[in-house]
């Protein structure tokens, strides 16, 4: 989620070239292609975070981003320090009047509407998220926040700012290995891509290895296994690296730039499985489309050219970056329903394009400059007068933030429950994402005498095992837990996109062959796994899963659509409490859940030992979803997920349609054959 720090006037450029795949004398020339690329990338972020249909990967504009930058900067260094003037004053002060002054204004006039939109626990956490601006620490600030039911993103409006503290603290290296390199080689040309090479090499490495170990959080937000995507860039900025000199390669090596680039944003979807090998793609299209524009010259174009209005973009890349995260934050903060509709969203995107012209106009242009601060000494002064008062200002809020409002207060209730603690109801470690991956048998064990139910699932499934527990026998019905966060219930191991999801799979098919419980529920985030164009191969895999238990004669039950909610259910329900707005279910339920429960009982019709339940129609009678249960408890402690009360409430009005009565005393063999699933006959 960043740009890159060159202004859009210092993009590098051309390069003289001399014979068959000449060689690059990196120049800092003005580069109109490059912002063509940055306009791709802060367009492709923006339209991610504003929920633009189809634009699923948008989040790689940072990864562009980040090669950009890569190439910029090293070309920079190099050519400095090949003539002799680079200047490590010189470098950081180019940075503090292209980063800070724009940041600043974002960050102090952000600062103004928290006070009116953000509740007392989210304003203190907004205000330290500032100190964490200020040093360039977001990146670890927001990192320690990050869980797999963290759904509060949308909450931080300045959460965007840790891809800005992962390029800082790069350039807190970069010129330092730039400048021992140059020290040490002597005018040896292979030291320098040698060295940047395998530092790449090693940064991919490390990313690879904490995507493959689990820890997808650490390799999103950490600068060491994102260094490979500026290094990637820094390749390519490289004095002798080889140029392309005819046309039609250029245009070729284009055209597979802008493809590389193209597929990730409209077809990678946000998770676990991102940044690692799924990020190669935009970072060698982006570094692809650098390379291809070595030497092109810049043409004049029509003031209405699309490539026109792409430089115009590209230009403003930075502001429009800054400015479109909290904006769109505190927009929904002053939706009812905090969700904005397709027309919000255009008039959002015009305001958003409007204040960064400004911000670039007003703010980054003067500075860069030197038409304010016009000296070193100034530019410096100023930085760190600005950071100072940033920091107080940080400090004031959070002591501010310390004594609730009346109004806060009244919510308070309400506020806790976005700290809820769910691990236990869901057994957290042991049946729920079990430490080491390994289900127990206090999960899996079958019971002697009792009909014994799976459980089976992600997070969707072990949200339901306090209600379900509440809702059965204990002495008739032994109830099984195999729960793994972001796994789909499948036996299709090789279907699975990360390792933990490929041994859940492999450890229930080994279960499975061993022993046969009587019956089978499965329940997962099917909206997520069933997102377009993935329906199909969902449904697939799901029927060759219920084939499969049906073979071992085991009774299969699917669990449609949990109830969801357009955002955090407690939020939603605080903000109403604040404005003293009735809440309305058609304003906070997710309508996407009744259509997929539509197109799932359509696809998986009942037949011996298999039965869909629609959880929707059993809890939300005519559509209308309770928001509240037992006397004013959120349904769902987030988006998606059920409070203790809520799992009851569902679990309640599931069970009985499970086709054994919950308080059957009879004989346990004599139930397990008799065992009916509604639509079985």
């Amino acid at each position: 989620m960043q740009l890159n720090l060159l202004p859009s006037g210092s993009s590098q450029s051309g390069s003289s070239q001399s014979g068959l795949g000449g060689i690059a004398i990196v120049r800092r020339d003005y580069r109109e292609d490059i912002d063509w690329l940055r306009a791709i990338a802060v367009l492709a972020v923006v339209a991610f975070h504003f929920e633009a249909p189809a634009v699923f990967g948008g989040f790689v504009g940072v990864d562009i981003f980040f090669v950009i930058s890569g190439y910029l900067i090293t070309g920079i260094i190099q050519s400095e320090l090949q003539s002799g003037g680079f200047s490590f004053a010189r470098f950081y002060e180019r940075r503090v009047r292209r980063l800070l002054p724009a940041l600043y204004a974002m960050v102090a006039l952000t600062a103004i509407p928290s006070f009116h939109y953000l509740l007392t626990s989210e304003r203190a956490e907004f205000f330290r998220s500032v100190a964490a601006v200020v040093t360039f620490t977001s990146n670890f600030f927001f990192w320690f926040q990050t869980g797999y039911f963290d759904h509060a993103a949308v909450e931080k409006p300045l959460l965007h700012t840790w891809s800005l503290a992962v390029e800082e603290q790069f350039y807190l290296a970069l010129p330092l290995m730039l400048w021992g390199l140059a020290r040490v080689a002597r005018g040896r040309r292979i030291a320098l891509p040698a060295a940047l090479g395998a530092l790449g090499l090693a940064s991919f490495a490390l990313s690879v290895w904490l995507m493959n170990s689990d820890r997808s959080a650490n390799a999103f937000f950490m600068s060491p296994p994102r260094a490979w995507e500026f290094l990637i860039g820094g390749v390519v900025a490289i004095p002798g690296f080889p140029v392309l000199r005819h046309a039609l390669a250029q245009q070729i090596a284009r055209g597979i730039a802008l493809l590389l680039i193209a597929i990730p944003i409209f077809s990678l979807r946000q998770g676990p499985g991102f940044p690692g090998f799924n990020a190669l793609a935009p970072c060698i299209g982006a570094a692809m489309f650098i390379w291809s524009g070595i030497g092109v010259p810049s043409l004049k174009r029509s003031g209405y050219s699309p490539l026109t209005i792409a430089k115009f973009f590209g230009q403003i890349s930075y502001s429009l970056y800054l400015w479109h995260w909290p904006l769109f934050t505190f927009a929904r903060f002053s939706r009812n329903s905090l969700v904005l509709d397709g027309t919000d969203k255009i008039a959002l995107f015009a305001l958003t394009v409007m204040i960064s012209y400004l911000s670039w106009r007003f703010v980054e242009q003067p500075f860069r400059l030197k038409s304010l601060a016009p000296t070193r000494r100034a530019a410096f002064g100023l930085a760190g007068l600005a950071s100072v008062v940033l920091l107080a200002g940080g400090a004031f809020g959070i002591v501010l933030s310390r004594t609730p409002s009346d109004a806060d207060r009244a919510a308070l209730q309400l506020e806790s429950y976005n700290v809820y603690n769910y691990q236990p109801l869901y057994r957290l470690g042991d049946c729920f994402a079990p430490d080491g991956g390994v289900f127990g048998d206090s999960c899996l064990a079958l019971a002697t005498g009792k009909t014994n139910w799976l459980l089976w699932g992600d997070s969707v499934a072990a949200h339901y095992f306090h209600g379900l527990r509440k809702a059965t026998d204990p002495q008739s019905v032994n109830i099984l837990q195999a729960t793994q966060a972001a796994c789909m219930p499948t036996l299709n191991a090789a279907a699975q996109g990360n390792a933990s999801c490929r041994g859940f799979a492999a450890q229930m098919d080994g279960f499975f062959r061993e022993r046969k419980p009587d019956l089978v529920i499965m329940s997962a985030d099917w909206l997520e796994y069933g997102r377009p164009p993935r329906f199909d191969g969902m449904i697939a895999d799901l029927g060759q899963t219920i084939s499969r238990l049906n073979e071992l004669g085991i009774a299969v039950v699917v669990l449609g659509p949990a109830v969801q909610f357009r955002a955090r259910l407690p939020s939603m329900l605080m903000r109403a409490h604040l404005r003293a707005i009735e809440p309305r279910p058609d304003d906070f339920v997710l309508p996407d859940i009744f259509a997929l429960d539509d197109r799932m009982k359509a696809a998986l019709p009942a037949h011996a030992k298999f039965a869909y339940i629609s959880v929707v129609d059993a809890a939300c009678p005519l559509r209308q979803c309770p928001l509240t249960v037992d006397g004013g408890i959120p349904l769902s402690w987030d988006h998606a997920h059920l409070t203790a009360e809520g799992s009851s409430y569902v679990m309640d009005r599931v069970v009985p349609m499970l086709g054994l009565n919950p308080s059957f005393r009879g004989d346990a063999e004599r139930r397990t054959r008799n065992l009916e699933i509604p639509g079985s006959r």
